[in-house]
C-alpha cells in the first residue's frame, strides 16, 4: 500500500495492504471494491452476495464493455466477462443498478458454486492467515459480515482506502493492457458527461461556421454536426478539445472505435491551429482553458495565447 493508509492500533493495516499481492485475476479487486461501494451506500456490517455480485458486474461493465479493456489473466478475459453479456446494453454506456441487482439474484447461487464468487471471499482473507487478530470479515450463509473493528476503520478512512483501491486496480488493468493508456476515467462511468457545448461554440466562432471534415474534406453542416473524438474516447478517456474535430453525425457514428490513419493528422492540426489563432487575435478569455494542450501540439506553446490590447 506504499504507506498510503493510516495506521490504527485496533486493526492490522499491513494485512490490508497485502490484499492484492500476487493477484492474477480481477475478482479480488472487484470484490473488495464492491465492499467499499456498499459501505458508501449503507453503513451496515452485513452485505449479501447478491449485492456484492451486482456491484462487481457494474464495476466490470465499464472497462470491458465500454472501454474494451482486458481484465482477465494472461491477456484473456476471465469468466466474469461472460456474465456481463446477460445484464444490459453496452450501446448506452450505462447500467441501472436496480436491473443489474435483480439479474444478479438469478446468478448468485451458481456463482457461489462455480463462478465469480466461488473462491474470492475466502481468497481475499489470505493476508490474515496465521493472525490472532480479527480478519476483515467473516463469511456467513448468503454473504459476509465485516468485523466490528474493520467496519469502523473503513468507514473512518473510506476516501483514503477507496483511493488506494482505485490506484491498485488501475495499475493492475494497465499491466494487462500494455498498449493502451489506462486511467480511472476508463474504469468507471464519469460523474458528469461533458456536453461539449462550449467546444462547439468555439469551433463555430473560429471558422465562422465554415469548416471541412478532416476525413473527407467535404463541408460540414454548421447547424447539424458532431464533434468526433479523433482518437476514440475509449482510448484516451477524456474530451479535451485537441482531440475533437467537427464531422457529420453519420460519419461520427460510422467511425466508431477506429483509430484514423496518420495522414489525417495534418487536417486535424490545421483546424486546431485556426482555433488557437482565433483565441489569440480575439482575446476570447473564456475559451483559453481549452486550448493550452493544443497549443503544444501546434508548436505555439512558447507564445501567449491571447494578444493583449
Amino acid at each position: 500500500m506504499n504507506g498510503q493508509v493510516l495506521p490504527d492500533g485496533e486493526v492490522e493495516v499491513e494485512r490490508l495492504a497485502g490484499l492484492f499481492l500476487n493477484t492474477t485475476q480481477s475478482y479480488k479487486f472487484l470484490f473488495f471494491r464492491a465492499i467499499l461501494t456498499r459501505l458508501k451506500k449503507s453503513n451496515s456490517r452485513t452485505i449479501n452476495f447478491q449485492e456484492l455480485l451486482a456491484e462487481m458486474i457494474v464495476a466490470a461493465w465499464w472497462p470491458v464493455k465500454v472501454s474494451h479493456l482486458v481484465i482477465g489473466p494472461s491477456g484473456v478475459n476471465d469468466s466474469l466477462t461472460g456474465l456481463l453479456d446477460a445484464v444490459g446494453d453496452a450501446m448506452h454506456e450505462r447500467l441501472s443498478y436496480q436491473a443489474v441487482s435483480t439479474r444478479a439474484a438469478y446468478h448468485v447461487k451458481s456463482e457461489r458454486a462455480r463462478g465469480c464468487l466461488r473462491y474470492v471471499p475466502e481468497a481475499l482473507l489470505s493476508p490474515w492467515a496465521g493472525s490472532q487478530r480479527p480478519p476483515l470479515y467473516t463469511i456467513k450463509l448468503g454473504g459476509i459480515v465485516l468485523e466490528e473493528e474493520w467496519h469502523r476503520y473503513l468507514l473512518e478512512n473510506l476516501p483514503i482506502v477507496c483511493g488506494w483501491a482505485d490506484n491498485e486496480w488501475t495499475q493492475w488493468v494497465q499491466a494487462r493492457n500494455p498498449n493502451v493508456p489506462v486511467n480511472l476515467e476508463k474504469l468507471q462511468p464519469p460523474i458528469r458527461r461533458n456536453s461539449l457545448s462550449a467546444e462547439r461554440r468555439l469551433f463555430l466562432l473560429s471558422t465562422k461556421g465554415h469548416f471541412r471534415c478532416v476525413y473527407t474534406g467535404l463541408p460540414v453542416d454548421k447547424t447539424d454536426f458532431a464533434l468526433d473524438h479523433f482518437l476514440p474516447h475509449a482510448f484516451v478517456g477524456h474530451d479535451r478539445i485537441w482531440n475533437l474535430a467537427p464531422v457529420s453525425r453519420a460519419l461520427n457514428s460510422a467511425k466508431g472505435l477506429q483509430v484514423p490513419a496518420a495522414h489525417f493528422v495534418a487536417p486535424l492540426v490545421d483546424i486546431h491551429f485556426g482555433l488557437i489563432s482565433c483565441v489569440r487575435t480575439r482575446s476570447v478569455k473564456a475559451e483559453e482553458k481549452f486550448l493550452e494542450p493544443g497549443a503544444v501540439l501546434c508548436g505555439l506553446a512558447d507564445r501567449t495565447l491571447r494578444i493583449d490590447g
